[in-house]
């Protein structure tokens, strides 16, 4: 769930949360969350192959905490929770984020906790839509990091993060996996509607050389009217070869080098919303190789400030893999 922490203890209750607040308003407390039931064929089976039609319930639910310790001190916090019924996932509930820190003078934030990663400012530019999106990114960076140490600062249009992240699975000897992990990004957005961002990120590997580096740039461009459009670009380096299996051609290919990039533009207007994107990922070294080549068609419609039904279609350019479609309904609170 993408949501930013109460900025001022000092507000009137949210028309899109139930809020509770000690009579001195300097303690608050907001609940927040989402419904969301999605109809299609949303996924793939094993060999790329179209799941069968069929239906997604999802529900999201959040807690967010500030309490103000001093003038210039405010302790924040926040809990959120996915959770899934009947869908291609299972029934499962799980931990989004949960963190704790502070804020110093309504522009810089230290948190520590199960919180998003700092390469999501950069994502967030074109992962905008409800069904399908972001699979530039997809086994390349993650969204949310365990054991997250994040400082933020945000002022006049500036939003600069670093994150370093432990991995609760280090506490293993055995463990196999990524040890840990640090990244930043430093984003600005113009009062024009021009935007940029560029973020980097490296993983500590348990196998020694065998680290893994992202690193990417992004644009934006927004105007009062409605108009919205993006585009991201980056590679991730590996330094070791990383295995990939070619459906395509049957065969073992090793990397050491990813390229990928996406891009969205949409237009709405009133109640009504229209996008399509577009997201490419390629294998540049050892070999030539894509394995993400997609177009995002997209329409949403709000039926009043907190409910929405939209559609979405995806065309796979891939050979072998089937396209993808989909209608939903989500309501806020």
């Amino acid at each position: 769930m993408k949501r930013a922490i109460l900025s001022l203890l000092l507000l009137a209750p949210s028309a899109l949360a139930v809020t509770w607040s000690t009579d001195d308003q300097q303690q608050v407390l907001e609940l927040h969350g989402k419904i969301e039931q999605n109809l299609g064929v949303l996924g793939y089976q094993s060999g790329y192959k179209a799941e069968s039609l069929g239906g997604d319930t999802m529900a999201s639910l959040g807690l967010s905490g500030a309490g103000r310790l001093n003038a210039d001190v405010i302790l924040i916090g926040e809990m959120s929770w996915d959770l899934f019924n009947n869908s291609r996932y299972g029934d499962q509930i799980y931990a989004d984020e949960a963190w704790l820190g502070v804020r110093i003078k309504d522009n810089f934030e230290l948190t520590a906790g199960r919180s998003d990663s700092t390469f999501n400012q950069l994502r967030d530019k074109t992962d905008v839509f409800n069904l399908f999106g972001g699979n530039a990114y997809v086994y390349l960076v993650d969204s949310t990091l365990d054991d997250h140490i994040k400082l933020t600062w945000a002022s006049n249009g500036w939003d600069v993060r670093a994150g370093y992240a432990f991995n609760d699975a280090n506490k293993q000897s055995d463990h196999d996996g990524t040890r840990a992990q640090y990244g930043g990004s430093v984003g600005y957005q113009a009062q024009n509607g021009l935007g940029a961002v560029v973020a980097y990120e490296n993983k500590r590997e348990a196998d020694p050389n065998s680290d893994v580096s992202n690193m990417a740039v992004g644009l934006s461009y927004s105007t009062p009217g409605g108009f919205y459009a993006a585009v991201t670009r980056g590679r991730t380096d590996f330094q070791r070869n990383w295995q990939v299996f070619s459906l395509k051609e049957n065969r073992v290919y090793s990397m050491r080098r990813v390229d990928y990039w996406e891009s969205v533009v949409s237009y709405s207007r009133e109640k009504m919303a229209f996008g399509v994107g577009y997201s490419r990922q390629s294998m540049r070294e050892n070999a030539h190789l894509h394995w993400v080549d997609e177009y995002i068609f997209a329409a949403e419609y709000y039926l009043m400030p907190k409910a929405k039904i939209y559609a979405e279609f995806m065309l796979n350019k891939m050979d072998d893999q089937d396209n993808l479609y989909g209608v939903g309904l989500q309501y806020y609170f």
